[in-house]
């Protein structure tokens, strides 16, 4: 096996990648608790920091979502490029059918908002406006941006799939990107000038990261290219430089008394480099995880984790709040607890709509769910699928389901 082929992206990274991802953004999300009272009070020596630590590490877990779309639908489109309507009609529907049942169950969360502060009575098209804009750019629940910014991307992807085989056009997006991200703002303040203001859940705050997913499926050996030149130690400190990079900026922004979102979220150049840190050091790794995917013990991810990935980041803030209901937030005890519970509760819920649904093939789509119910021979152990896993090829392209990222 020559280098380019070690170290191409296949149908097994997307799904890990996608595992992983999804269960540190659910995790981020347990302990935003603690984050929020680092902010605070500053205490170095406390959970807070720790937790602080977890959510810049996973940083890099929505853009590589972005990525993987951007990565799964032009490998799909160089296979077998579907005609434009059946694109829209099928790709926009997966992604707006979830989200609008989705946000019909959290909107019990803003009932007194929209039946009683909005005037429909008086001003009801201006009103209906309105509840447009919270539904389709605010969003009903913290975590439906992704979607939102997603189906941007799809709308736009048929129209820029050629353009990303161009560098040129790659690097274009990264230079409009970065010139909306910090510190952007503190360059142009001694001049007097103000960044325009935008609505953070715009393509515009993501779009590198697609393209450069869809580059990389232009371009198969994009990345093998660079890691040619790169050892291994060069990728590892690489990746620490970034990640202290973020940290030192996210202290830095506190010390100068910026907003909690303006300093940890992803609207930064330094998670930008850390993302692409990220990325270069799980491509690098690839060959020592070949002896872990082919263990028949952990075939599990890839058939009751991965499916399921799309289902839980919809639905894992219900779990959420019934675990901050029932449990404390102030021993480590309760730290890591939070976060197992809602990890396991959250696929425990997605596993128990499969099976309660499985004569529903509409409904589970409405949901976010997968195709095909769980079914026994899927389990690990099984030597039929066990067996096709282990044998797919390296260049294996990253299978349909990938390329809606948390799908």
């Amino acid at each position: 096996m020559d280098f380019n082929e070690d170290y191409r992206l296949t149908r097994r990274d997307g799904e890990f990648l996608r595992v992983v991802a999804s269960i540190l953004v659910v995790a981020a999300h347990c302990v935003h608790f603690w984050v929020e009272d680092f902010y605070s009070t500053r205490n170095i020596p406390s959970l807070g920091f720790f937790a602080t630590f977890i959510d810049q590490f996973t940083r890099f877990t929505v853009p590589v979502f972005f990525f993987l779309s951007g990565f799964g639908l032009t490998s799909q489109f160089l296979q077998k490029p579907p005609k434009l309507s059946t694109y829209y009609r099928f790709r926009l529907g997966k992604i707006f059918a979830p989200f609008l049942l989705w946000s019909f169950i959290t909107a019990f969360r803003h009932i007194d908002y929209l039946l009683d502060e909005m005037p429909w009575r008086e001003a009801f098209v201006p009103t209906a406006l309105r509840f447009l804009k919270f539904l389709f750019i605010d969003g009903f629940d913290y975590q439906y941006y992704f979607v939102i910014v997603i189906f941007q991307f799809y709308l736009l992807f048929p129209l820029i799939f050629k353009l990303a085989k161009n560098r040129w056009f790659l690097l274009g997006v990264l230079l409009l990107q970065l010139a909306f991200m910090s510190p952007v703002e503190g360059y142009l303040e001694p001049f007097g000038w103000e960044l325009p203001a935008f609505h953070s859940n715009l393509l515009l705050f993501y779009g590198f990261y697609c393209v450069a997913g869809m580059y990389a499926a232009w371009h198969r050996d994009f990345l093998s290219g660079i890691l040619r030149h790169l050892s291994n130690p060069q990728v590892v400190f690489f990746w620490v430089g970034s990640f202290g990079l973020i940290l030192a900026e996210y202290w830095l922004n506190i010390k100068m008394g910026k907003g909690l979102y303006d300093s940890d979220h992803f609207n930064r150049w330094s998670v930008v480099l850390y993302c692409v840190a990220c990325l270069l050091l799980f491509v690098k790794m690839k060959p020592a995880l070949q002896t872990f995917f082919q263990n028949r013990h952990w075939v599990f991810l890839f058939t009751g984790i991965a499916p399921y990935t799309f289902f839980v980041y919809l639905a894992h803030t219900h779990v959420l709040r019934i675990v901050d209901f029932l449990s404390w937030e102030v021993t480590i005890t309760d730290f890591f607890s939070r976060i197992v519970w809602v990890v396991l509760g959250s696929y425990a819920l997605a596993w128990l709509a499969q099976w309660l649904l499985e004569d529903y093939p509409k409904l589970r789509f409405a949901l976010g769910l997968p195709k095909t119910p769980l079914r026994a021979e899927d389990l690990p152990g099984h030597s039929y699928l066990s067996s096709r896993l282990l044998r797919s090829k390296p260049s294996d392209s990253v299978p349909v389901n990938t390329a809606s990222a948390v799908e």
